[in-house]
């Protein structure tokens, strides 16, 4: 499919469009999201009544995930959970499916691939590469297997992280933390094609803690009414609300240089030294929106702000699209998530202008005290073998 097109119907199913052939497609899709949705239910029952047995690693593992489709967040947030881990003197090791990996279907050491290279790494394994260069991260589609290679590399790993499970349910886990948008929080209620979601809402009451992220950009009253309608379904769950802050920079000041690293700034001091800048920016994210909102936010000047499909793989017509964007608004830089930076040396070795990668953090609003509280334990709980 065509990305501009792919692009435009992403509101068809995540339920934002309300226009009248989004409202006739969602009708139309509905027999097939009522199927989807008795298949989800009927596995969700075997792994509950213990039909579908659960592998436990050995190691205190956590598990973070969403039940919609597209981006909530995750990467940052599972970048707090890593560092969380090392300040509690906890060694951290990753697993992740590693979708739109070029070797999705092996099992690797993404420390093996330089997260800077265009080898097998996915857009998220890039990332925390570049962030957490000592930890361990292996991914592959049988996340037991890939859970137990890691552990078997690195025996010294306390605590497994689960990227992107929570509707992967083979791998037992001692704390499962759902993330939730803000932004469009339980995806019209209905599973694709109708809605966006990848599970019926009832899911959430496997969650020990819920996580709305971005929470910051929406209300006091829409945030209230997102915790109460979670609270119906899962009572026990923690909650807690976060919001996604730049707190670093990165750019390349010789991208041409295979081996060379990016160069990172303090936010604080960059914002203050580009403050002038007009800016174009593009982002192949699944909830594009949250990037774009967040540059607002932050009152960059952002002249034109193209979104790309989710994991885009940036061709030399998207190169050449964003270029006579920047030129049509007279831009002068370019503002990039970390998660498209890392893909883009091509790009950035021919670009005229400067391309800068905002490194987002996580802040916590409200819950903080006691979601730490049930980190720790979850990770006392495990003895380790």
């Amino acid at each position: 499919m065509n990305r501009r097109l792919a692009t435009s119907l992403r509101g068809f199913v995540d339920c934002t469009d309300a226009s009248a052939p989004a409202k006739l497609f969602r009708a139309l899709a509905l027999p097939a999201s009522f199927l989807y949705s008795l298949v989800i239910r009927a596995r969700n029952l075997l792994y509950d009544l213990g039909v579908c047995p659960q592998t436990h690693v050995g190691r205190a593992t956590i598990a973070v995930g969403n039940v919609t489709l597209g981006g909530v967040g995750k990467t940052p947030f599972v970048g707090w959970l890593t560092r969380k881990c090392l300040d509690l003197d906890v060694t951290p090791g990753l697993v992740s499916r590693g979708y739109m990996a070029k070797e999705q279907s092996s099992l690797y050491d993404a420390r093996s691939t330089s997260p800077q290279s265009n080898g097998a790494l996915n857009d998220e394994a890039r990332e925390q590469a570049l962030r957490f260069p000592t930890t361990p991260h292996f991914l592959g589609s049988n996340r037991v297997e890939v859970a137990n290679a890691l552990l078997s590399a690195r025996p010294d790993v306390d605590a497994i992280i689960l990227d992107d499970a929570f509707q992967h349910r083979r791998i037992a886990r001692d704390l499962n933390i759902l993330l939730l948008d803000a932004l469009n929080p339980f995806g019209g209620g209905r599973v694709v094609p109708a809605g966006f979601l990848r599970e019926p809402l009832s899911g959430i009451k496997r969650a020990d803690a819920v996580i709305l992220s971005r929470a910051d950009l929406v209300t006091v009253a829409e945030r209230e009414t997102i915790r109460k309608k979670v609270a119906k379904i899962a009572p026990k769950a923690v909650w807690a609300e976060i919001a996604q802050r730049p707190v670093d920079v990165f750019e390349y000041e010789r991208p041409d240089e295979k081996d060379s690293s990016p160069k990172r700034t303090d936010y604080i001091s960059w914002r203050n030294a580009f403050a002038t800048r007009r800016f174009v920016a593009f982002c192949g994210l699944g909830a594009p929106a949250g990037f774009r909102k967040t540059l607002a936010r932050e009152n960059l000047d952002v002249r034109s702000f193209i979104p790309f499909p989710d994991h885009c793989a940036y061709s030399e017509d998207d190169y050449r699209r964003i270029l006579d964007e920047a030129a049509r608004v007279n831009a002068d830089a370019f503002v990039v998530t970390l998660k498209d930076f890392v893909k883009l040396r091509e790009f950035i070795s021919q670009s005229p202008a400067p391309v800068f990668a905002l490194g987002v953090g996580i802040e916590f609003l409200t819950g903080q005290e006691q979601f730490e509280v049930l980190i720790s334990a979850a990770i006392k709980a495990r003895s380790y073998n």
